[in-house]
């Protein structure tokens, strides 16, 4: 902070020195780890107030402490403003290594626990939203039937999780993890096509073509791990609409049930309902499916149970949406076993 500062959630102004000018190298390990996670609850409540509520403690205890990392590091951390505070550069690069020392901890104690707790029946899963909601969500009542005893958690998120840290046992993710140190097998294909609604087509006709298409309405999602740009598809000149943009796959989904548009969606949609028509304009797109795991993860049984069950979840033989070779959705209930059939609304008769 520079001289003459104020400090507005104190009631006083107050003057702090400049930082010399050279910055000291605390060694890690004299650094307080509870001193590094007041920051990070600072950096996240976006205040000194709302962080000592959160923590626990008083709040000039919380003062003190952020000062005392201040003048570990001889550099401002924390710059104050009417709006509350907001982290330097060098507090930015502090609070990436406190998130991971926080993951770090957490999967030191998962390590500590006891080996019968190690061995319980709960099992974490990160997945896509569309694939967690959509797809998994039944399949795991068919799980917990086979096994009563297994317990899921289950986060549906596009961010890609933290596998390395132990944040999941296992993760179901549109992108392959960089760098060693995990696990990921490709599992299967998702094919992407555009969908409309029945009600959608009545009112605006169906398109036959890409140049066709560039004259009707679309609705995307935008969002970690998902293409960017579906409408790349079409000519660069052309004057098609985006009627609705959204970065979760439920509401790309109802967006197009309920007329909004045309959207890209996973092949499997056609299971999940009559409703959303395919359009077949060569407009097309194949994603990777991967199952990433920390090597040790399998060491718990229910881990391996789940595991076993994921992939027969994508197994692209008993469900053609999920294999390699793009196949039409007019195609599936075909192909389909007639218990399979019974199980999905797309292919119930009305």
């Amino acid at each position: 902070m520079v001289t003459g500062q104020i400090d507005l959630e104190r009631s006083a102004p107050m003057v702090r020195s400049k930082a010399p000018p050279f910055r000291r190298r605390p060694s890690l390990e004299r650094l307080a780890w509870d001193n590094l996670r007041l920051l990070l609850a600072v950096a996240d409540s976006g205040s000194f107030r709302a962080a000592a509520i959160a923590a626990g403690i008083a709040l000039n205890t919380l003062r003190s402490k952020v000062d005392r990392l201040e003048a570990q590091f001889g550099t401002p951390l924390l710059v104050r403003s009417v709006e509350g505070v907001r982290l330097t550069q060098e507090g930015h690069e502090l609070v990436a290594i406190a998130r991971q020392m926080q993951a770090v901890g957490n999967s030191a104690n998962r390590v500590q626990r006891p080996a019968g707790d190690r061995a319980a029946t709960r099992v974490r899963i990160t997945v896509t939203e569309g694939l967690g909601t959509y797809w998994l969500v039944p399949r795991l009542i068919e799980l917990r039937a086979r096994v009563p005893e297994l317990a899921i958690d289950l986060h549906c998120d596009m961010a890609p999780p933290g596998v390395l840290f132990r944040d999941t046992d296992i993760a179901i993710q549109l992108v392959r993890p960089p760098g060693p140190g995990l696990f990921s097998e490709r599992v299967a294909s998702l094919h992407v096509m555009p969908f409309a609604s029945e009600a959608y087509l009545a009112r605006r006709g169906v398109p036959t073509s890409l140049a066709d298409a560039a004259q009707h309405e679309f609705v995307l999602q935008e969002a970690e791990q998902v293409a960017a740009a579906p409408l790349s598809f079409l000519p660069a000149d052309t004057p098609s609409a985006v009627a609705l943009r959204t970065n979760t796959s439920s509401a790309h989904y109802l967006a197009v049930l309920q007329g909004a548009g045309i959207g890209f969606l996973p092949t499997y949609a056609r299971a999940l309902s009559r409703s959303p028509q395919p359009i077949d304009i060569g407009a097309r797109i194949q994603r990777d499916v991967f199952l990433v795991r920390h090597p040790d993860a399998v060491r718990s049984p229910a881990v391996k149970e789940t595991l076993v069950w994921l992939k027969a979840a994508f197994d692209g033989t008993r469900y053609p949406w999920f294999a390699d070779r793009f196949m039409h959705p007019d195609e599936f209930e075909s192909r389909l076993l007639p218990e399979d059939r019974e199980r999905f609304p797309g292919f119930c008769t009305p």
